[in-house]
């Protein structure tokens, strides 16, 4: 005692010194003396300077200036009162003229000619008001709203009195769709309003589908007067948006039209009427402004149009004419756009020209293979990509120049028709799904087609990295389906895992990102075609059809994941060569489940496990970890779910030799991955103990129930023989409690005497709710008196061994420390 006292003095002592050094440290440092100056001397002034005030430091910033908008509530209010406002009800009154004319026609209020009259003259009251502001008053956003509104009505109006009553002949509602049109183009030109042109040009357009119009020749020459407005504004304005939207509302009107069958006549002015329209609309302002380069809008938007019409035309004329007309009618958009292309030096810039050849040549190109056929013209236009190709390659100019424009267009157009062709020819959706065998034509055509993009992507990717990327991967893509429409089952999942690995093999040695893809490709065919006829999940409940084929399928494909896994990690793709390694690691689980079951199935899981641990502890490969930790819980499921199911806990184990067998292989698998836990990992391998010795401990809690559950149990004459499982089931369940909590005090591990007091607390619950319920007077009394006393044992044996806590010396008597 006396010895404990001196080192507690000693202990204060060296605390008061350490006290006071800090005190010392922490005061500030005196201030050093500046050195003397020589100060010049300056003259004094007369009268001496005010003092100037200290300027003032601006209060730091609050919560409500840090997080404060742009604009103040005034600005907010101008946006929501001046313009949100108004074009919400220039909308509104559109939408109410529509729904007049449809609740007017559904109940017969107003005769149609009093109905066509109160449209038009509430669309032309707005049109002129909204003119009289904007001219008169500048009240911009509210004129413009009306005007857009007004001329949107006065289309609808024109419309329905033409085509729904008949009031207008058809001569007279062109005359006022030309004049609307003609108003709206002129009010969106001077006044330069795009809402003018939205809900204008745009709410003309879509008129006939607002008032339900059928399509005949009247609704396509207003729709025509409507589109040429458009053209006509963006003849003056750069608006792609508009050029678009009118494009889009538009086309699929007249197309519809086309689908119905019209005479041929009409078909032919439809198609050329809105085919020129729509090339106005694409390249009119760069015309007109003599662009020297041209916008990829109007690029795409042009060659759309080309495609659409060319298309549409092919395939009506082709229905209602015959197929002469309609290959007449490729050659004639062909031609149409050669001869622009070649007379428009002087008006149309050298890239507008480019590309109107292009597409020209395109069509062309197009209409004689239609007149054509066999593989002869895949193969043709495959060798004339790679012509283009060697001509992108050496060609003089750069890529944005006319050579390089028109040898890159002729390249991805000839080769394009290529793949048309080869998949005309070959017809390769019934083939591979077995309808149609494959003819030696269809497998030479789709081969021309591989070899002609593979080819050309190796000369013209030299030169430009984008070609050879998307001709490679056409040319696999290529590849990939001869392959399907050539062989089926087995075979064809080995001949994709053999490319896959050839892909791979060239990327490790190339660094070629496209070989690269196309084996991940290849090998997710490969995986798709065994996952969907050799061994399709069902068969989990069913059984495999073909065990052999599934087997020998799945384990080439486990195979090819573990190779190309592990020659990512030697490119050092670390992400790659994980993912790859746990794909093959659930393929292989996939497998083991279709071919075992049952106890097998736990024992053959058990064993995976064992074989990843090792992997896992020699590599260090934290998939193999992944995946021991993985199988050993499905194992788990598996066992718990059918050889020792809970409810074993009360009617004893259906087969105990499985169950005691696939529980004892659990809680090895649990223990051996413990012991090869890294140190570095206390929590991680006290967790793995935990669950083997609670997967035990399940094991004899079903084992104890089941001797009492067996047709040889003997029933005493107080007890039957299920209660007297349930009595020794609680028993055991508190004698291992209490022995759990005494190893832990013993040993002084926290862990252990938690899970004993679980335990125990377990025991307790179910004595309480279950065995309360079942036993008897008699031996519920015994039950909980034996409970009881455990508990009371544990108690005792825990204050015997718990050590205890030291006490507080600043709260102990001086004369007692």
């Amino acid at each position: 005692m006396e010895e404990t006292r001196q080192r507690i003095d000693r202990l204060e002592r060296l605390v008061a010194d350490l006290d006071g050094r800090v005190t010392l440290l922490e005061q500030p440092a005196p201030a050093r003396p500046a050195p003397a100056r020589p100060v010049p001397a300056r003259p004094v002034p007369a009268r001496p300077a005010p003092p100037r005030p200290a300027p003032a430091r601006p209060a730091p910033p609050t919560r409500s200036t840090i997080f404060q908008l742009d604009f103040g509530r005034d600005d907010l209010e101008d946006l929501v009162g001046g313009r949100v406002l108004a074009w919400v009800g220039g909308l509104a009154v559109l939408l109410g003229i529509v729904f007049l004319f449809a609740l007017a026609i559904s109940n017969g209020w107003i005769g149609e000619t009093a109905r066509v009259a109160i449209g038009a003259a509430g669309s032309a009251g707005l049109l002129a008001l909204g003119v009289w502001l904007h001219e008169r008053k500048a009240r911009t956003d509210a004129a413009l709203a009306s005007v857009a509104t007004g001329i949107s009505g006065l289309f609808i109006t024109i419309t329905v009195a033409a085509q729904v009553y008949e009031l207008l002949p058809q001569l007279i509602a062109v005359v006022f769709a030309v004049g609307v049109g003609a108003v709206a183009t002129a009010l969106a030109l001077r006044w330069e309003s795009r809402g003018i042109a939205v809900l204008g040009i745009l709410g003309a357009l879509a008129a006939p589908v607002l008032t339900g119009v059928a399509g005949d020749g009247g609704t396509m020459v207003i729709l025509f007067v409507a589109l040429a407005s458009a053209a006509g504004v963006l003849l003056w304005q750069r608006w792609d948006w508009l050029a678009l939207s009118a494009f889009a509302v538009a086309t699929p009107q007249w197309i519809a039209y086309l689908v119905e069958g019209p005479p041929m006549l009409a078909q032919l002015a439809v198609l050329v009427g809105f085919g020129s329209l729509g090339m106005a609309v694409a390249i009119g302002h760069d015309v007109r402004v003599h662009a020297e380069r041209l916008r990829s809008s109007s690029a795409y938007l042009l060659a759309l149009n080309a495609i659409v019409v060319a298309a549409v035309g092919w395939l009506t004329l082709g229905d209602t004419v015959g197929e002469d007309a309609a290959n007449a009618w490729l050659a004639a958009v062909s031609l149409v756009h050669l001869g622009v292309g070649l007379s428009g030096r002087r008006v149309l810039s050298n890239d507008l020209r480019l590309l109107v050849l292009v597409i020209g040549a395109v069509i062309a190109d197009v209409a004689s293979g239609l007149i054509a056929d066999g593989p002869a013209l895949a193969i043709g236009w495959a060798v004339t990509g790679v012509g283009f190709a060697a001509l992108v390659r050496r060609g003089p100019g750069s890529a944005g120049s006319a050579e390089g424009v028109l040898a890159q267009a002729g390249l991805g157009g000839h080769l394009g028709l290529s793949l048309l062709s080869s998949v005309a020819v070959s017809d390769p959706v019934p083939v591979i799904h077995g309808y149609e065998p494959l003819s030696a034509a269809g497998a030479a055509a789709v081969a021309a087609l591989a070899a002609g993009c593979l080819v050309s992507a190796r000369i013209a990717g030299e030169k430009h990295q984008h070609w050879g990327t998307a001709l490679d991967t056409v040319g696999l893509g290529a590849v990939g389906v001869l392959t399907a429409m050539s062989l089926d089952g087995l075979q064809l999942v080995f001949a994709w895992i053999v490319e896959a690995v050839a892909l791979a093999a060239i990327a490790r040695r190339t660094y070629d990102e496209v070989a690269a893809l196309g084996a991940l490709g290849f090998l997710a065919l490969a995986m798709l075609h065994v996952v969907a006829f050799e061994a399709p999940p069902e068969s989990l409940a069913t059984g495999l059809a073909g065990p052999a084929a599934a087997v020998a399928a799945l384990l080439a494909v486990v195979g090819c994941l573990v190779l190309m896994g592990a020659w990512a990690a030697q490119a050092e793709q670390p992400r790659l060569a994980m993912a790859l390694r746990a794909v093959a690691v659930l393929t292989l689980l996939y497998l083991t489940a279709l071919t075992l079951d049952g106890l097998q199935l736990v024992l053959v899981l058990t064993a995976e496990v064992v074989a990843l641990a090792a992997i896992g502890r020699l590599t260090g490969d934290e998939v193999a970890h992944l995946g021991a930790l993985g199988f050993v819980a499905l194992a788990a499921i598996h066992a718990v779910v059918y050889e020792a199911p809970p409810v074993s806990l009360v009617t004893g184990l259906a087969d105990p030799a499985a169950a005691v067998a696939a529980l004892s292989a659990i809680g090895g698998c649990l223990v051996l991955l413990a012991a090869w836990t890294e140190p570095e990992l206390p929590e991680f391998r006290t967790a793995l103990r935990a669950l083997a010795a609670l997967t035990l401990l399940y094991l004899a809690s079903t084992a104890v129930v089941t001797p009492f559950e067996s047709d040889s149990a003997v029933d005493s004459a107080l007890l039957s023989a299920h209660q007297q499982g349930q009595m020794v089931l609680s028993v055991f369940w508190g004698l291992v409690g209490v022995g759990t909590v005494v190893v832990g005090l013993r040993r002084d591990l926290a862990v252990v005497r938690i899970a004993g007091l679980a335990l125990l607390g377990v025991a307790v619950t179910k004595v309480f709710l279950f065995d309360l319920a079942m036993l008897t007077s008699v031996y519920r009394v015994v039950s909980f008196i034996g409970l009881g006393l455990l508990l009371l044992s544990g108690a005792l044996v825990w204050q015997r061994l718990r050590p205890q806590a030291p006490a507080d010396l600043r709260q102990t008597p001086a004369g007692v420390r």
